[in-house]
């Protein structure tokens, strides 16, 4: 990558931030996760569309960076596939060709940013910065449902525009489920994240969430049975279609 090693923007605030970068080109992935590195606290680098898909699912990267040009899936059906139930996390596509059709399949996609390779690491990071701005723009204010809305400034959440008040446990339930609402979070991955030091039951959990539930009088949290739990914001941001189980 032509000026590797002279990151000289303040992109500080990047380093509690995770990227996934997708490259077949063993040395092109090599120097340019050295660059990342540089920035990211975390850099998932992968050598095709499919691995990339599994890592997305598995750590919920901040941002994606991904060739085009890739074995088993390329970088356009790995970006479609996200965009089916994800149009927040940010994502670059990087290719060596500036075909029509190919940055008219990205544009309907919503990427944001297409790079020809090789790219300087200045352009890189300036495409970087602009899509995490745009991130974060749409992170101030999550919407969860009707007239419910969380505020990631103040991590207040409103209904009507009215604050509601959480809890300490419930705040940061709500948190953890809005980091991945993508997918279903796990009862194990909720009682590391809520109670690290303590093991605690089931029901502790059944019970935190029937609190969420009847402070908003809503049932943005959904049972999947035998799993875990997921917020139901469908209709609102990602689309993700609802199986509702009776585990409640």
């Amino acid at each position: 990558m032509s000026g590797a090693g002279q990151v000289s923007e303040n992109l500080s605030w990047l380093k509690n931030k995770s990227v996934l970068f997708a490259e077949d080109d063993a040395v092109l992935r090599t120097q340019t996760a050295e660059v990342l590195e540089m920035l990211f606290g975390t850099v998932y680098p992968v050598e095709d569309g499919e691995e990339a898909y599994r890592v997305y699912e598995d750590e919920a990267p901040d941002i994606i960076i991904t060739d085009i040009k890739m074995p088993k899936k390329d970088g356009l059906k790995l970006v479609d596939q996200i965009r089916r139930n994800d149009y927040h996390t940010p994502i670059i596509l990087l290719s060596r060709f500036t075909e029509s059709e190919m940055l008219i399949s990205a544009a309907n996609l919503s990427v944001d940013g297409y790079l020809i390779k090789p790219m300087e690491v200045k352009t890189l990071t300036a495409a970087i910065r602009k899509s995490m701005r745009r991130s974060q723009r749409e992170s101030e204010s999550v919407k969860l449902g009707h007239d419910l809305f969380f505020d990631m400034a103040t991590q207040e959440l409103y209904q009507n525009g009215v604050a509601v008040s959480l809890g300490g446990k419930e705040l940061d339930l709500l948190l953890l489920l809005m980091k991945q609402r993508h997918k279903t979070v796990t009862k194990d991955e909720i009682s590391r994240a809520l109670w690290p030091l303590d093991p605690i039951c089931d029901s502790a959990i059944k019970n935190l969430i029937l609190r969420i539930r009847k402070k908003l009088n809503a049932e943005i949290i959904v049972s999947v049975r035998g799993i875990g739990y997921r917020l139901d914001t469908r209709e609102y941001s990602t689309g993700i279609s609802s199986s509702r189980s009776n585990d409640r």
